[in-house]
């Protein structure tokens, strides 16, 4: 690799960096006050899904491994889980892109919803079993994932823009 390309690939990893601690930031300064019919959004699975879709599965893993141990070290109530889920989330979304589907905007949205109905099952029912949640609340894991996908056309084309820079 030349110099150049090693500049663009770092600076490539260093937007996509900065995307997540914007979205991060988005989520938790602005939207974790805010209540959408009764559920709050959750665009970080979805942002995990969407770099991984335009890396691949390998590099897609481990940078849903990174944002899950940073996501765990921050303090949320969901980080154990969260390293698990984001990292078959970006494995999956990157291995499904490599081998079956384009990297367009429809096969991102259905990635996107599927890793959001993953992350959120996964920690809906950890919450069944360890902290006595109701089961109705069941309801507010599909409204959660139908109201972050909302989000989807914004983030798809930072990352592809940003994947763009890489080369």
């Amino acid at each position: 690799m030349h110099a150049s390309q090693v500049y663009r690939k770092y600076l490539m990893w260093g937007l996509y960096a900065l995307l997540f601690l914007l979205v991060l930031l988005v989520q938790d300064v602005t939207l974790a006050r805010q209540r959408f019919f009764g559920a709050k959004l959750n665009l970080l699975p979805m942002t995990v899904a969407l770099i991984a879709m335009h890396l691949g599965h390998e590099v897609g893993g481990l940078f849903g491994l990174l944002a899950g141990v940073f996501w765990c070290l921050t303090g949320a109530s969901d980080g154990s889980a969260t390293i698990l889920t984001w990292t078959v989330i970006g494995i999956a979304a990157g291995f499904v892109c490599d081998a079956v589907l384009a990297r367009r905007f429809l096969p991102a949205l259905g990635l996107s919803a599927l890793a959001l109905l993953f992350h959120e099952g996964v920690v809906f029912f950890l919450n069944l079993l360890l902290a006595d949640a109701a089961f109705s609340m069941g309801l507010w894991v599909l409204v959660t994932v139908g109201l972050s996908l909302l989000a989807c056309p914004v983030l798809y084309l930072l990352c592809r823009a940003i994947g763009k820079v890489g080369g």
